[in-house]
Order: structure tokens, then sequence, then C-alpha cells
């Protein structure tokens, strides 16, 4: 008979015991997605309630309610980029219990922005889908000098030059702006303000002479006559509600025509088989004929993804925008 040292035998019992603990690991989060939800499910977002991302988020929040059986409960944690609420969730257990919305701002453009970013989006988040794609009109007062596109242009390159708003430091509008600025090599100051709310009160006062803005906000302004649109930002062709008006890339600057997008994200380590349960919901809610009509209309595109390519984007768009964002240096604390 020949008998095994300790050392080798305890190390073929390790061996031994690893295939077992993996089944044994795969069996409790099988386990754990087959009693999922079993309490309520909060929805961050990190922005303040009443805008574009808090409608959409609550809409969908009562579509994932409705077909999990659990309460699913909207959380505006506003401010910092939406660092604030990157942090909160950050913090929380990876259990599929905290979904974390947002868009590009705090997914992909904030690793540019903040030379102190205190969370990596690659790292501390695994993606679960995009939701929509959203083009953005470059909208003036209803009463502008700003005719059309060329007036713009001209205006920018005047001695007096042009202000423009933005929903903060930092923004998308913010940035798209300044790259505008170098492209037509104009002369633009910023004007920031704490979303954008209080900027389209102040365009459509005079006290701003232009800015960008999501199209559901500013494609009402248009029909009202409120404002006036130069110019789609980020979409293919002319938007069908707005047909008069011409994309960037009509207007010679295809550089420009960067869309803006969102989705949703839950925090790094969430069993993978929960984290495919929420995908599948969220891409069912956000196919549902009531927000693909109201969406659309508002001049969004309805584009959901694979958890992988969802990935993908927020890595591109990182890479993009970190770019971008040196060229124009702009830096926050």
């Amino acid at each position: 008979m020949t008998l095994l040292n300790p050392t080798r035998r305890s190390l073929l019992c390790s061996a031994a015991a690893l295939p077992l603990a993996a089944l044994a690991t795969r069996a409790g989060a099988q386990a754990a997605a087959a009693a999922f939800p079993s309490r309520p499910i909060t929805w961050v977002v990190p922005y303040p309630a009443g805008g574009f991302g808090d409608a959409l988020s609550r809409m969908l929040a009562q579509k994932l309610s409705d077909s999990l059986k659990q309460p699913v409960v909207v959380d505006n944690r506003p401010g910092a980029g939406g660092q604030i609420g990157a942090n909160h969730v950050k913090q929380l257990p990876a259990d599929g219990y905290t979904l974390f919305y947002g868009d590009l701002g705090p997914f992909s453009m904030n690793a540019g922005l903040y030379p102190k970013l205190s969370y990596d989006t690659l790292k501390d988040f695994t993606p679960l889908t995009r939701l929509l794609v959203s083009p953005t009109l470059v909208i003036v007062p209803a009463n502008s000098r700003l005719k059309t596109w060329q007036d713009l242009v001209e205006a920018a390159r005047s001695p007096k030059g042009l202000n423009y708003g933005s929903y903060g430091m930092g923004s998308q509008p913010h940035i798209w702006m300044e790259m505008l600025q170098r492209e037509i090599k104009g002369s633009m100051t910023h004007v920031a303000y704490k979303g954008g709310a209080p900027a389209v009160q102040d365009l459509m006062a005079g006290h701003i002479d232009l800015m960008l803005d999501v199209t559901p906000s500013s494609i009402p302004l248009v029909r009202e006559n409120k404002a006036r649109a130069l110019a789609v930002v980020g979409a293919e062709k002319r938007l069908p509600q707005l047909p008069q008006v011409p994309t960037i890339a009509e207007l010679g600057l295809p550089a420009l025509n960067v869309p803006g997008w969102t989705g949703v994200v839950l925090k790094a380590g969430t069993p993978e088989p929960i984290a495919n349960l929420l995908h599948d919901e969220l891409v069912k809610a956000v196919r549902s004929p009531d927000v693909v009509q109201r969406y659309t209309e508002l001049g969004l595109v309805v584009a959901p993804s694979t958890r992988a390519e969802f990935g993908e984007l927020i890595r591109t768009e990182t890479a993009r925008w970190g770019k971008v964002i040196r060229e124009v240096g702009v830096q926050l604390d």
C-alpha cells in the first residue's frame, strides 16, 4: 500500500473540492436569481426630479414594477455631474436591488472631466442596456436675429461674439458648444445653469443667444414658436417632427454629429442570472408600445442593446469624449 504524505493528501482534497465549490457557488447564484426580486428595487437617477431622465425613469420603473411584482422606487440623487448618484450605488451591495440610470455624462464623459473621479464606470459597474439614443437641437430665441445657421456662424465670428447656455459645467451641451466654437473659429461665452429648465427659460427671455437642448424639451418649444431650431445634432437624417431643420452634417460639420444616449447599469459583481433577468425586463419595458410612441414623438430613438454592446459603447464613448475634452481644454475639480 502506498501512503500519501499529509501535504499531498491535502492538495488532492483541495483540488477535488474546487469543482464542488464552483458548483455550490453557481447553484447559490441560480437560487438567488430564482427568488429575485423578493423586496423593493431602487432606481437611482443622478438628476433632479421633473426632468427628461426622471420622467423616463419613472415610466420604466412602473413597467418593471408591474412585471416583477415588486415596487421599483425612483431615488433622485443629483449633483456633481452624476457623481453623487454613482458613489451612492457604488457603496451598496451587488445584489441587483439598485439600478443606476444615466447618460453619457456620468457613464463616459466624467472620466475625462474629473482628474480625481471617485468611481470607474468600467470597473465599478456592470452594464445592463442602452435605452434611448437622443438627438439634440441647436435653438435660439423665437425673436432672435439669428435666422439661419450661417447667421449663427457670422455672429460667432463677429467682434461681439455670442453667449450660450448649458445644463452645467462639463455637461454634453457645454462640451459640444466648445467643439463648435473651435470648428467655426468663433467666439462664444459659456453661461452655466443648474439644469436644462433654467437655461431654457433664460433662452426664451432672450438672456442667452443659443443653447444645445434635448429634443423632448426643445421640439415643443419650436412647435409653439417659443424658440427657433437651427440644426439637429446626433441624427442620421432630419427629424420627421421638424423636417425644415437641417442636420449638422448637412451644414458641413459631420464631426459634430454626435448623439446622446441613456442606459442602466448595476453594481459590479451582481450575479449574472440577476443581471440577465433585469436586462431582459428593461428591454421589454422600453419596447412597450406606449413607451415607444411617447419617446418617438419626442424625437428620440428607442434603442435597447445587449449587455456586451452597452459595455462596448461605454468604453468607446469614454475614449472618444476623453479625447474631445482634452482638445477643448475643459477640466473640473
